[in-house]
């Protein structure tokens, strides 16, 4: 929790150095050569066992605009499940941490000069999931696929910087036949910010 709240501050300072060298106008068609760089958090817990399961992710990405309000790039993810089981003053501990490495493709919509920028985004993933049980791995699987579809909304907050929302439609396909495909939709928010114009 204390590596999760770390790095959300990280996030947020580097958006606020960022507003300090933003301007007034918004601008939504970002010349080739314009570099992207934008981070996303989420946090889940369970509050109906007394604090004793929680999910956290953080997502970094960095992407290159190609043309006009189309850019490409790539997307690292690092994720973490924990469950508290048995006595709750020595209980024992089973993670899942999963690691994510993929391209992306982002299209954003709307006039040139816009506060509200609507964008999609794809791409795919390289997973890697780890099962800890008391800081002792018990197995890992590197042999995952994750396809990755999304529909978000920035909201510029000055020329170079602006803040995320965005619906994640997550498909991982197992390769072996005993393999359970999952499908996940979440909800993340973000900062994202533009170096370069």
């Amino acid at each position: 929790m204390k590596k999760l709240m770390t790095l959300l501050i990280a996030f947020a300072l580097m958006g606020m150095l960022t507003l300090s060298y933003g301007q007034t106008s918004y601008s939504t068609s970002r010349i080739s050569g314009t570099i992207m760089i934008s981070g996303s958090g989420t946090y889940q817990t369970d509050l109906s066992q007394d604090l004793r399961s929680s999910l956290w992710g953080i997502n970094t990405d960095l992407a290159l605009f190609l043309f006009p309000q189309f850019a490409a790039g790539i997307d690292l993810g690092y994720g973490k499940s924990m469950n508290q089981l048995g006595d709750p003053d020595d209980p024992d501990v089973f993670e899942v941490v999963t690691m994510s490495l993929g391209p992306r493709v982002y299209f954003f919509m709307g006039g040139k000069y816009s506060e509200l920028t609507p964008f999609i985004k794809g791409g795919a993933n390289y997973l890697v999931n780890k099962t800890l049980y008391n800081d002792e791995e018990q197995n890992r699987d590197e042999s995952e696929l994750g396809l990755v579809a999304s529909v978000g909304l920035l909201l510029n907050l000055a020329k170079n910087v602006g803040l995320t929302v965005e619906a994640e439609y997550n498909f991982e396909k197992g390769t072996d036949v005993n393999d359970i495909d999952t499908k996940q939709l979440l909800v993340k928010f973000g900062i994202r910010s533009f170096l370069g114009e």
